[in-house]
Protein backbone atom coordinates (compact mmCIF):
# COMPACT_ATOMS: atom_id res chain seq x y z
CA UNK A 1 0.00 0.00 0.00
CA UNK A 2 1.63 3.39 -1.15
CA UNK A 3 2.11 5.90 1.11
CA UNK A 4 -0.18 8.63 1.87
CA UNK A 5 0.63 12.29 3.01
CA UNK A 6 -2.21 13.17 5.28
CA UNK A 7 -0.91 16.78 5.86
CA UNK A 8 -0.44 17.88 2.20
CA UNK A 9 -3.58 16.27 1.37
CA UNK A 10 -5.18 18.61 4.02
CA UNK A 11 -3.67 21.41 2.61
CA UNK A 12 -3.78 21.54 -0.61
CA UNK A 13 -7.01 20.36 -1.22
CA UNK A 14 -10.03 23.15 -0.52
CA UNK A 15 -13.78 22.00 -0.75
CA UNK A 16 -14.34 23.93 -3.95
CA UNK A 17 -12.75 21.17 -6.17
CA UNK A 18 -15.30 18.53 -5.04
CA UNK A 19 -18.82 21.21 -5.17
CA UNK A 20 -18.93 20.86 -9.09
CA UNK A 21 -18.74 17.00 -8.51
CA UNK A 22 -20.89 16.26 -5.48
CA UNK A 23 -23.60 18.94 -4.93
CA UNK A 24 -25.69 18.29 -2.19
CA UNK A 25 -26.53 19.63 1.09
CA UNK A 26 -23.86 18.54 2.92
CA UNK A 27 -21.25 19.53 0.94
CA UNK A 28 -22.75 23.08 0.38
CA UNK A 29 -23.34 23.38 4.49
CA UNK A 30 -19.79 22.88 4.67
CA UNK A 31 -18.36 25.06 2.21
CA UNK A 32 -20.99 27.99 4.16
CA UNK A 33 -20.13 27.25 7.43
CA UNK A 34 -16.78 25.52 7.81
CA UNK A 35 -13.59 27.68 7.60
CA UNK A 36 -11.05 26.69 5.40
CA UNK A 37 -8.93 24.10 7.69
CA UNK A 38 -12.24 22.73 8.46
CA UNK A 39 -12.98 22.35 5.08
CA UNK A 40 -9.60 20.48 3.92
CA UNK A 41 -9.94 17.87 7.31
CA UNK A 42 -13.32 16.76 5.69
CA UNK A 43 -11.74 16.56 2.12
CA UNK A 44 -8.86 14.39 3.66
CA UNK A 45 -11.56 12.17 5.71
CA UNK A 46 -13.40 12.03 2.53
CA UNK A 47 -10.50 10.96 0.26
CA UNK A 48 -9.47 8.68 2.64
CA UNK A 49 -12.45 6.48 3.04
CA UNK A 50 -13.17 6.29 -0.82
CA UNK A 51 -9.36 5.16 -1.19
CA UNK A 52 -8.41 3.34 1.20
CA UNK A 53 -9.63 0.70 4.53
CA UNK A 54 -9.33 2.21 7.56
CA UNK A 55 -7.21 -0.39 8.97
CA UNK A 56 -4.24 0.66 5.81
CA UNK A 57 -0.98 1.59 7.75
CA UNK A 58 -0.48 4.48 5.17
CA UNK A 59 -0.18 7.30 7.59
CA UNK A 60 3.43 8.29 8.47
CA UNK A 61 3.99 9.56 11.60
CA UNK A 62 7.48 11.67 10.35
CA UNK A 63 4.48 13.83 8.07
CA UNK A 64 2.10 14.46 10.94
CA UNK A 65 3.37 15.11 14.43
CA UNK A 66 4.59 18.55 13.72
CA UNK A 67 1.19 18.93 11.81
CA UNK A 68 -0.63 17.62 15.23
CA UNK A 69 1.39 20.88 17.19
CA UNK A 70 4.11 18.35 19.59
CA UNK A 71 7.16 19.99 19.62
CA UNK A 72 9.22 16.42 19.07
CA UNK A 73 8.37 13.11 17.68
CA UNK A 74 9.39 11.71 21.58
CA UNK A 75 6.14 13.06 22.55
CA UNK A 76 3.99 11.90 19.83
CA UNK A 77 5.25 8.55 20.38
CA UNK A 78 4.92 8.51 23.65
CA UNK A 79 1.25 9.57 23.21
CA UNK A 80 1.17 6.32 21.00
CA UNK A 81 2.42 3.81 23.36
CA UNK A 82 0.19 5.46 26.06
CA UNK A 83 -3.25 5.02 24.05
CA UNK A 84 -2.77 2.57 21.42
CA UNK A 85 -1.99 -1.06 20.61
CA UNK A 86 1.58 -1.47 18.85
CA UNK A 87 0.85 -4.14 15.91
CA UNK A 88 -3.17 -3.29 15.89
CA UNK A 89 -3.51 0.64 15.64
CA UNK A 90 -0.05 1.25 14.22
CA UNK A 91 3.38 -0.52 13.57
CA UNK A 92 7.00 0.47 14.04
CA UNK A 93 9.50 -0.32 11.00
CA UNK A 94 13.40 -0.58 11.82
CA UNK A 95 15.99 -0.01 9.20
CA UNK A 96 17.40 -3.19 7.73
CA UNK A 97 21.33 -3.90 8.43
CA UNK A 98 23.43 -3.51 5.80
CA UNK A 99 23.80 -7.27 5.06
CA UNK A 100 20.21 -7.81 5.05
CA UNK A 101 19.67 -5.19 2.40
CA UNK A 102 21.89 -6.53 0.05
CA UNK A 103 20.57 -9.94 0.83
CA UNK A 104 16.72 -8.92 0.01
CA UNK A 105 18.07 -6.50 -3.15
CA UNK A 106 20.20 -9.76 -4.10
CA UNK A 107 17.41 -12.35 -3.75
CA UNK A 108 14.19 -10.58 -4.32
CA UNK A 109 12.60 -7.87 -6.57
CA UNK A 110 11.48 -4.02 -5.02
CA UNK A 111 8.04 -3.47 -5.11
CA UNK A 112 6.69 -7.31 -5.66
CA UNK A 113 8.66 -9.48 -3.20
CA UNK A 114 9.41 -6.54 -0.21
CA UNK A 115 8.61 -2.80 -0.23
CA UNK A 116 10.83 -0.36 0.79
CA UNK A 117 8.89 1.52 3.49
CA UNK A 118 11.81 2.93 5.71
CA UNK A 119 13.89 5.41 4.39
CA UNK A 120 17.45 4.38 4.93
CA UNK A 121 19.34 8.28 4.78
CA UNK A 122 20.82 9.33 8.21
CA UNK A 123 19.60 12.36 9.57
CA UNK A 124 21.06 14.80 12.18
CA UNK A 125 18.31 15.11 15.23
CA UNK A 126 20.25 17.34 17.09
CA UNK A 127 23.25 19.35 16.14
CA UNK A 128 26.85 17.79 17.04
CA UNK A 129 25.01 14.42 17.40
CA UNK A 130 26.12 11.30 15.02
CA UNK A 131 23.92 10.20 12.75
CA UNK A 132 21.90 7.24 13.28
CA UNK A 133 19.24 4.89 11.30
CA UNK A 134 15.66 6.64 11.64
CA UNK A 135 12.90 4.43 12.61
CA UNK A 136 9.32 4.49 10.64
CA UNK A 137 6.54 4.36 12.51
CA UNK A 138 3.38 4.12 10.44
CA UNK A 139 -0.22 4.64 11.40
CA UNK A 140 -3.73 3.59 9.85
CA UNK A 141 -6.14 6.25 9.30
CA UNK A 142 -8.32 5.46 12.21
CA UNK A 143 -5.46 5.75 14.70
CA UNK A 144 -4.46 9.06 13.04
CA UNK A 145 -8.01 10.23 13.71
CA UNK A 146 -7.91 9.14 17.55
CA UNK A 147 -4.18 10.68 17.97
CA UNK A 148 -5.61 14.38 16.82
CA UNK A 149 -8.20 14.05 19.31
CA UNK A 150 -5.91 12.54 22.41
CA UNK A 151 -2.68 14.71 21.06
CA UNK A 152 -3.52 17.46 24.11
CA UNK A 153 -2.44 20.21 21.66
CA UNK A 154 -4.15 23.14 20.46
CA UNK A 155 -4.44 21.47 17.07
CA UNK A 156 -6.32 18.90 18.74
CA UNK A 157 -8.44 21.26 20.28
CA UNK A 158 -9.23 22.56 16.70
CA UNK A 159 -9.82 19.07 15.66
CA UNK A 160 -12.37 18.47 19.02
CA UNK A 161 -14.29 21.71 17.49
CA UNK A 162 -14.06 20.33 13.91
CA UNK A 163 -15.87 16.95 14.64
CA UNK A 164 -18.31 18.48 17.15
CA UNK A 165 -19.46 20.89 14.34
CA UNK A 166 -19.65 18.28 11.79
CA UNK A 167 -21.52 16.24 13.93
CA UNK A 168 -24.07 19.16 14.23
CA UNK A 169 -24.02 19.81 10.68
CA UNK A 170 -24.57 15.82 10.10
CA UNK A 171 -27.69 16.07 11.64
CA UNK A 172 -29.09 19.31 10.37
CA UNK A 173 -28.44 17.25 6.89
CA UNK A 174 -29.91 13.98 7.72
CA UNK A 175 -33.03 16.08 9.53
CA UNK A 176 -33.86 18.46 6.16
CA UNK A 177 -33.31 14.99 4.16
CA UNK A 178 -35.45 12.95 6.06
CA UNK A 179 -38.05 15.54 5.88
CA UNK A 180 -37.25 15.81 2.29
CA UNK A 181 -37.55 12.42 1.87
CA UNK A 182 -41.03 12.37 3.94
CA UNK A 183 -42.36 14.69 1.40
CA UNK A 184 -41.54 13.00 -1.81
CA UNK A 185 -43.28 9.58 -0.03
CA UNK A 186 -46.60 11.83 0.62
CA UNK A 187 -46.32 13.49 -2.60
CA UNK A 188 -45.75 10.15 -3.94
CA UNK A 189 -48.63 8.55 -1.51
CA UNK A 190 -51.15 11.12 -3.22
CA UNK A 191 -50.40 10.55 -6.56
CA UNK A 192 -50.39 6.57 -6.01
CA UNK A 193 -54.11 7.26 -4.16
CA UNK A 194 -54.64 9.49 -6.97
CA UNK A 195 -54.46 6.29 -9.68
CA UNK A 196 -55.92 3.76 -7.57
CA UNK A 197 -59.38 6.47 -7.08
CA UNK A 198 -58.51 6.88 -10.71
CA UNK A 199 -58.26 2.93 -11.58
CA UNK A 200 -61.25 2.57 -9.28
CA UNK A 201 -63.06 5.21 -10.85
CA UNK A 202 -62.88 3.32 -13.99
CA UNK A 203 -63.35 0.02 -12.83
CA UNK A 204 -66.54 0.93 -11.04
CA UNK A 205 -67.73 2.70 -14.41
CA UNK A 206 -66.68 -0.60 -16.52
CA UNK A 207 -68.99 -2.37 -13.90
CA UNK A 208 -71.66 -0.10 -14.40
CA UNK A 209 -71.85 -0.10 -18.02
CA UNK A 210 -71.94 -3.71 -17.72
CA UNK A 211 -74.40 -4.49 -15.53
CA UNK A 212 -77.04 -1.67 -17.46
CA UNK A 213 -76.22 -3.64 -20.79
CA UNK A 214 -77.11 -7.13 -19.00
CA UNK A 215 -80.33 -5.71 -17.90
CA UNK A 216 -80.91 -4.26 -21.15
CA UNK A 217 -81.29 -8.03 -22.28
CA UNK A 218 -83.63 -8.90 -19.41
CA UNK A 219 -86.91 -7.43 -19.54
CA UNK A 220 -89.75 -8.12 -17.43
CA UNK A 221 -91.03 -11.59 -17.10
CA UNK A 222 -88.04 -12.93 -18.13
CA UNK A 223 -87.02 -15.93 -16.36
CA UNK A 224 -82.86 -15.73 -14.96
CA UNK A 225 -80.44 -17.25 -13.56
CA UNK A 226 -77.96 -14.21 -12.04
CA UNK A 227 -75.41 -13.45 -9.34
CA UNK A 228 -72.72 -10.76 -8.36
CA UNK A 229 -70.50 -9.58 -6.34
CA UNK A 230 -70.59 -8.12 -2.44
CA UNK A 231 -68.69 -6.47 0.03
CA UNK A 232 -70.25 -8.53 2.93
CA UNK A 233 -67.61 -11.35 3.88
CA UNK A 234 -68.20 -14.78 5.23
CA UNK A 235 -67.81 -15.80 8.99
CA UNK A 236 -64.18 -16.67 8.09
CA UNK A 237 -63.39 -13.47 6.14
CA UNK A 238 -64.14 -14.76 2.43
CA UNK A 239 -65.10 -13.05 -0.46
CA UNK A 240 -68.78 -13.89 -1.46
CA UNK A 241 -70.83 -14.31 -4.61
CA UNK A 242 -74.74 -13.64 -4.05
CA UNK A 243 -76.90 -15.90 -6.97
CA UNK A 244 -80.60 -17.13 -7.09
CA UNK A 245 -83.23 -16.41 -9.73
CA UNK A 246 -85.74 -13.79 -11.35
CA UNK A 247 -88.07 -12.78 -13.60
CA UNK A 248 -87.84 -9.30 -12.88
CA UNK A 249 -83.92 -8.58 -12.89
CA UNK A 250 -83.97 -5.09 -12.57
CA UNK A 251 -85.86 -4.93 -9.49
CA UNK A 252 -83.92 -7.44 -7.68
CA UNK A 253 -81.07 -5.76 -8.45
CA UNK A 254 -82.42 -2.74 -6.92
CA UNK A 255 -83.49 -4.62 -3.64
CA UNK A 256 -79.92 -6.53 -3.46
CA UNK A 257 -77.84 -2.98 -3.59
CA UNK A 258 -80.15 -1.95 -0.71
CA UNK A 259 -79.79 -5.24 0.92
CA UNK A 260 -76.12 -6.14 0.78
CA UNK A 261 -73.16 -3.90 0.61
CA UNK A 262 -71.90 -3.07 -2.99
CA UNK A 263 -73.68 -5.06 -5.13
CA UNK A 264 -72.87 -5.56 -8.64
CA UNK A 265 -74.08 -7.59 -11.07
CA UNK A 266 -71.72 -10.04 -13.31
CA UNK A 267 -73.49 -11.80 -15.01
CA UNK A 268 -77.27 -13.38 -15.96
CA UNK A 269 -78.04 -16.61 -17.57
CA UNK A 270 -81.78 -16.59 -19.66
CA UNK A 271 -83.68 -20.50 -18.61
CA UNK A 272 -86.98 -21.23 -19.01
CA UNK A 273 -87.01 -23.14 -15.72
CA UNK A 274 -85.52 -21.06 -13.29
CA UNK A 275 -86.35 -22.66 -9.49
CA UNK A 276 -85.22 -26.09 -11.09
CA UNK A 277 -81.97 -24.50 -12.29
CA UNK A 278 -81.30 -22.86 -9.36
CA UNK A 279 -82.10 -25.83 -6.92
CA UNK A 280 -79.52 -27.37 -9.18
CA UNK A 281 -76.76 -24.84 -8.16
CA UNK A 282 -77.50 -25.57 -4.25
CA UNK A 283 -77.14 -29.33 -4.75
CA UNK A 284 -74.21 -29.35 -7.22
CA UNK A 285 -71.49 -31.14 -5.53
CA UNK A 286 -69.05 -28.53 -6.32
CA UNK A 287 -71.21 -25.49 -5.44
CA UNK A 288 -72.43 -26.86 -2.12
CA UNK A 289 -69.61 -27.00 -0.38
CA UNK A 290 -68.90 -23.51 -1.24
CA UNK A 291 -72.33 -22.12 0.38
CA UNK A 292 -72.32 -19.93 3.19
CA UNK A 293 -74.51 -18.44 5.41
CA UNK A 294 -74.52 -14.37 6.67
CA UNK A 295 -76.68 -12.72 9.08
CA UNK A 296 -77.76 -8.62 7.95
CA UNK A 297 -79.92 -6.98 10.49
CA UNK A 298 -80.97 -10.23 12.27
CA UNK A 299 -81.89 -11.77 9.03
CA UNK A 300 -79.68 -14.95 7.46
CA UNK A 301 -79.33 -14.67 4.15
CA UNK A 302 -77.52 -18.19 2.77
CA UNK A 303 -78.09 -17.94 -1.27
CA UNK A 304 -74.28 -16.98 -0.76
CA UNK A 305 -71.26 -18.30 -2.51
CA UNK A 306 -67.51 -18.10 -1.49
CA UNK A 307 -65.48 -17.28 -4.68
CA UNK A 308 -62.02 -18.33 -2.64
CA UNK A 309 -59.66 -20.36 -5.12
CA UNK A 310 -61.98 -19.62 -8.13
CA UNK A 311 -62.83 -17.24 -11.05
CA UNK A 312 -65.68 -15.79 -12.68
CA UNK A 313 -64.98 -18.23 -16.06
CA UNK A 314 -65.08 -21.48 -13.95
CA UNK A 315 -68.25 -20.27 -12.04
CA UNK A 316 -69.82 -19.10 -15.53
CA UNK A 317 -68.87 -22.33 -16.89
CA UNK A 318 -70.64 -24.95 -14.15
CA UNK A 319 -73.79 -22.49 -14.15
CA UNK A 320 -73.75 -23.49 -18.46
CA UNK A 321 -73.11 -26.89 -17.47
CA UNK A 322 -76.39 -27.04 -15.08
CA UNK A 323 -78.77 -25.50 -17.46
CA UNK A 324 -77.64 -27.28 -20.59
CA UNK A 325 -78.24 -30.55 -18.24
CA UNK A 326 -81.76 -29.13 -17.61
CA UNK A 327 -82.90 -27.39 -20.30
CA UNK A 328 -84.73 -28.94 -23.36
CA UNK A 329 -83.68 -31.41 -25.41
CA UNK A 330 -84.83 -34.88 -26.75
CA UNK A 331 -83.01 -36.95 -24.14
CA UNK A 332 -83.95 -34.53 -21.40
CA UNK A 333 -87.71 -34.91 -22.82
CA UNK A 334 -87.91 -38.51 -22.86
CA UNK A 335 -86.53 -38.66 -19.16
CA UNK A 336 -88.90 -36.17 -18.14
CA UNK A 337 -91.88 -38.66 -19.94
CA UNK A 338 -91.10 -41.59 -18.14
CA UNK A 339 -90.32 -39.78 -14.88
CA UNK A 340 -93.94 -38.07 -14.99
CA UNK A 341 -95.33 -41.63 -15.90
CA UNK A 342 -94.17 -43.44 -12.73
CA UNK A 343 -94.52 -40.01 -10.45
CA UNK A 344 -98.30 -41.12 -12.17
CA UNK A 345 -98.56 -44.29 -11.25
CA UNK A 346 -97.65 -43.72 -7.93
CA UNK A 347 -100.02 -41.14 -7.57
CA UNK A 348 -103.07 -43.15 -8.84
CA UNK A 349 -101.52 -45.90 -6.56
CA UNK A 350 -101.42 -43.35 -3.76
CA UNK A 351 -105.16 -41.83 -4.43
CA UNK A 352 -107.06 -44.95 -4.79
CA UNK A 353 -105.53 -46.36 -1.23
CA UNK A 354 -106.49 -42.95 0.52
CA UNK A 355 -110.17 -43.31 -0.99
CA UNK A 356 -110.41 -46.69 0.40
CA UNK A 357 -109.22 -45.74 3.28
CA UNK A 358 -111.25 -42.37 3.50
CA UNK A 359 -114.33 -44.43 2.41
CA UNK A 360 -114.11 -47.03 5.12
CA UNK A 361 -113.20 -44.43 7.68
CA UNK A 362 -116.54 -42.41 6.57
CA UNK A 363 -118.62 -45.22 6.65
CA UNK A 364 -117.94 -46.63 9.91
CA UNK A 365 -118.68 -42.36 11.31
CA UNK A 366 -121.72 -42.30 9.22
CA UNK A 367 -123.07 -45.27 11.17
CA UNK A 368 -122.36 -44.37 14.34
CA UNK A 369 -123.87 -40.88 13.88
CA UNK A 370 -126.76 -42.60 12.10
CA UNK A 371 -127.13 -44.61 15.85
CA UNK A 372 -126.42 -41.84 18.07
CA UNK A 373 -129.24 -39.76 15.86
CA UNK A 374 -131.91 -42.61 16.20
CA UNK A 375 -131.00 -42.80 20.03
CA UNK A 376 -131.69 -39.48 20.21
CA UNK A 377 -134.72 -39.09 18.77
CA UNK A 378 -136.58 -42.16 20.67
CA UNK A 379 -135.19 -40.15 23.65
CA UNK A 380 -136.62 -36.82 22.44
CA UNK A 381 -140.09 -38.53 21.95
CA UNK A 382 -140.60 -39.75 24.84
CA UNK A 383 -139.76 -36.84 26.79
CA UNK A 384 -142.56 -35.26 24.75
CA UNK A 385 -144.91 -37.63 25.16
CA UNK A 386 -144.27 -37.61 28.75
CA UNK A 387 -144.76 -33.33 28.53
CA UNK A 388 -148.20 -34.26 26.88
CA UNK A 389 -147.20 -33.12 23.63
CA UNK A 390 -147.62 -36.89 22.11
CA UNK A 391 -149.49 -39.65 23.03
CA UNK A 392 -148.12 -43.11 21.97
CA UNK A 393 -148.21 -45.98 24.27
CA UNK A 394 -144.98 -47.02 22.69
CA UNK A 395 -143.00 -44.47 23.41
CA UNK A 396 -144.07 -44.72 26.98
CA UNK A 397 -141.37 -47.52 27.94
CA UNK A 398 -139.06 -47.14 30.61
CA UNK A 399 -136.22 -47.63 28.43
CA UNK A 400 -136.02 -46.89 24.13
CA UNK A 401 -135.80 -50.07 22.39
CA UNK A 402 -131.69 -50.37 21.21
CA UNK A 403 -130.95 -49.64 17.89
CA UNK A 404 -130.55 -52.49 15.44
CA UNK A 405 -128.34 -53.62 12.73
CA UNK A 406 -131.92 -52.92 10.53
CA UNK A 407 -132.37 -49.58 11.98
CA UNK A 408 -129.24 -48.20 10.54
CA UNK A 409 -129.76 -49.93 6.94
CA UNK A 410 -133.53 -48.35 6.69
CA UNK A 411 -132.01 -44.79 8.52
CA UNK A 412 -134.46 -42.15 6.61
CA UNK A 413 -137.74 -44.66 7.06
CA UNK A 414 -136.91 -45.00 11.04
CA UNK A 415 -136.14 -41.43 11.24
CA UNK A 416 -139.43 -40.50 9.44
CA UNK A 417 -141.28 -42.40 11.78
CA UNK A 418 -139.91 -40.80 14.74
CA UNK A 419 -140.48 -37.42 13.98
CA UNK A 420 -141.53 -35.63 16.73
CA UNK A 421 -144.89 -34.16 16.97
CA UNK A 422 -144.90 -30.46 17.25
CA UNK A 423 -148.35 -28.62 18.41
CA UNK A 424 -148.76 -25.44 16.58
CA UNK A 425 -150.79 -22.56 18.88
CA UNK A 426 -153.57 -22.71 16.77
CA UNK A 427 -154.18 -26.11 17.55
CA UNK A 428 -153.06 -27.59 14.60
CA UNK A 429 -149.93 -30.01 14.44
CA UNK A 430 -146.55 -30.06 12.29
CA UNK A 431 -146.15 -33.84 11.58
CA UNK A 432 -143.29 -34.90 8.52
CA UNK A 433 -142.91 -31.48 7.37
CA UNK A 434 -146.83 -31.20 7.20
CA UNK A 435 -149.88 -29.64 8.83
CA UNK A 436 -152.45 -31.52 10.29
CA UNK A 437 -155.79 -30.78 12.19
CA UNK A 438 -155.30 -33.54 15.10
CA UNK A 439 -153.02 -36.52 14.86
CA UNK A 440 -155.71 -38.77 14.81
CA UNK A 441 -158.58 -39.19 12.68
CA UNK A 442 -160.87 -41.21 10.29
CA UNK A 443 -159.89 -43.33 7.22
CA UNK A 444 -161.80 -40.23 5.47
CA UNK A 445 -159.65 -37.39 7.28
CA UNK A 446 -156.10 -39.10 6.97
CA UNK A 447 -156.95 -39.49 3.45
CA UNK A 448 -157.74 -35.79 3.08
CA UNK A 449 -154.84 -35.06 5.04
CA UNK A 450 -156.62 -33.46 7.77
CA UNK A 451 -155.48 -36.11 10.83
CA UNK A 452 -152.09 -37.65 10.64
CA UNK A 453 -152.97 -41.44 11.69
CA UNK A 454 -155.89 -43.51 12.42
CA UNK A 455 -156.30 -44.66 15.85
CA UNK A 456 -154.83 -48.20 14.34
CA UNK A 457 -151.93 -45.91 13.49
CA UNK A 458 -152.51 -46.71 9.80
CA UNK A 459 -151.33 -43.16 7.69
CA UNK A 460 -152.19 -41.93 4.16
CA UNK A 461 -149.36 -44.81 2.82
CA UNK A 462 -151.18 -47.13 4.17
CA UNK A 463 -154.56 -46.52 2.05
CA UNK A 464 -155.70 -46.92 -1.33
CA UNK A 465 -158.81 -45.99 -2.86
CA UNK A 466 -160.94 -49.02 -3.77
CA UNK A 467 -162.82 -50.45 -7.23
CA UNK A 468 -166.23 -48.39 -5.82
CA UNK A 469 -164.16 -45.29 -4.46
CA UNK A 470 -163.62 -46.51 -0.86
CA UNK A 471 -160.68 -46.23 1.08
CA UNK A 472 -158.82 -49.23 1.96
CA UNK A 473 -156.05 -50.59 3.74
CA UNK A 474 -153.59 -51.47 1.28
CA UNK A 475 -152.96 -54.68 3.46
CA UNK A 476 -156.42 -55.97 3.69
CA UNK A 477 -156.67 -55.36 -0.33
CA UNK A 478 -153.61 -57.54 -1.23
CA UNK A 479 -154.44 -60.47 1.99
CA UNK A 480 -158.03 -60.56 -0.32
CA UNK A 481 -156.57 -60.27 -3.87
CA UNK A 482 -154.64 -63.30 -2.36
CA UNK A 483 -157.21 -65.65 -0.65
CA UNK A 484 -159.82 -65.24 -3.68
CA UNK A 485 -157.30 -66.58 -6.27
CA UNK A 486 -156.42 -69.07 -3.85
CA UNK A 487 -159.94 -70.05 -3.55
CA UNK A 488 -160.65 -69.92 -7.60
CA UNK A 489 -157.57 -71.94 -7.83
CA UNK A 490 -158.98 -74.37 -5.28
CA UNK A 491 -162.77 -74.61 -6.45
CA UNK A 492 -160.93 -75.09 -10.50
CA UNK A 493 -159.46 -77.97 -9.57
Amino acid sequence: MSELNIVDLIENNPITRLTNTYQNKLLVKIKDNFDDTEQQLFISSFYCYLNYNKTDFIIDLDNVWVWLGFSQKDAAKRVLEKNFKLDIDYKIFAPPTCGAKKMLEKNFKLDIDYKCLLSLEVKQTNVGRGGHNKEKIMLNIRTFKMLCLKAGTKKASQIHEYYLKLEETLQEVIEEESNELKQQLESKDLQIKSQEEKLNDNENTKIALKEKTILEHFPNNTQCIYYGTIDNLSNNGEKLVKFGNSNNLKNRIYSHKHTYSNFRLINAFKVDNKLQIENAIKEHNGLNEKRREITIKNKKFNELLTIQNMSFNELDKIIKEIIKDIEFSPENYTKILEENKILKKQIDQMNKTNHTNTVVLLTVENNRLKQENIKIMKKYNKLKVQKGILCDDILLQEEPEPVKHEDIGNYTEVINKLKFFTKNIDGTYNIGGNTYNSVYGSRQDVWDGKAYQTTGKLIKQDFILGKYGKIISKTKSIQSFVSNNLFKSVNNE
